[in-house]
């Protein structure tokens, strides 16, 4: 889904003639992803549990089978988040990860203070995850977050191009701000391709 200036977000759906509504509020989002990284949870339990989080009227849905559910989930996700398992599941690709929701909380709330004077605690349950994601990306460079970004994707300077000093900051500044493999994102890809093999051909 596209934004623009004149963007409406219903986020409405229809299942077996029955009007739903789906949670879009920034910190449930943010809550969604971190349930899928709980490795306490069965595969097929986060598909219901996902579910009960995003769609308002969970209760009023009514499932022929598992695999319906897990259809219903996949769609969710695709129209609302842009979120395809299913292409998900087949591509193998890694992209590097620039930040992560949990160890920048800090950084992200701080950022979103200083440039929009925005207090995200107290826009929970009212900030839209497709406004709050627009505002992410396009903070000012200066901001605490941005300038974090900046350092884990700057290479680090060859001798002709920098002092000494300020080459010994870049890789100190890299190996404090580094993400390293426990990366809760990663863990919530292998989350998804998890979901996707758990309920591929089940019966």
């Amino acid at each position: 889904m596209s934004f623009t200036l004149t963007t409406t977000f219903d986020d409405c759906f229809e299942f077996k003639d029955k009007a739903f509504t789906v949670d879009m509020s920034f910190d449930n989002i943010l809550l969604l992803f971190e349930m899928f990284d709980d490795e306490g949870l069965y595969e097929d339990e986060k598909v219901y549990v996902a579910l009960q989080m995003l769609i308002n009227e969970f209760d009023n849905l009514e499932f022929d089978t598992h695999e319906e559910a897990y259809e219903l989930f996949k769609y969710v996700l695709n129209e609302f988040l842009d979120i395809d398992l299913d292409k998900q599941s087949e591509s193998e690709e890694k992209q590097v990860k620039m930040y992560d929701f949990v160890k920048d909380a800090e950084l992200i709330y701080a950022s979103f203070f200083a440039v929009y004077k925005l207090d995200l605690f107290n826009l929970k349950g009212n900030l839209h995850w497709r406004k709050f994601e627009v505002l992410l990306t396009h903070l000012d460079d200066n901001s605490p977050f941005k300038q974090v970004i900046g350092y884990r994707t700057m290479k680090i300077p060859s001798e002709k191009e920098a002092s000494k000093e300020y080459r010994d900051h870049v890789r100190k500044m890299k190996e404090i701000y580094n993400l390293d493999d426990s990366d809760p994102e990663e863990n919530i890809e292998n989350a998804f391709n998890a979901l996707s093999h758990a309920f591929k051909g089940g019966g």
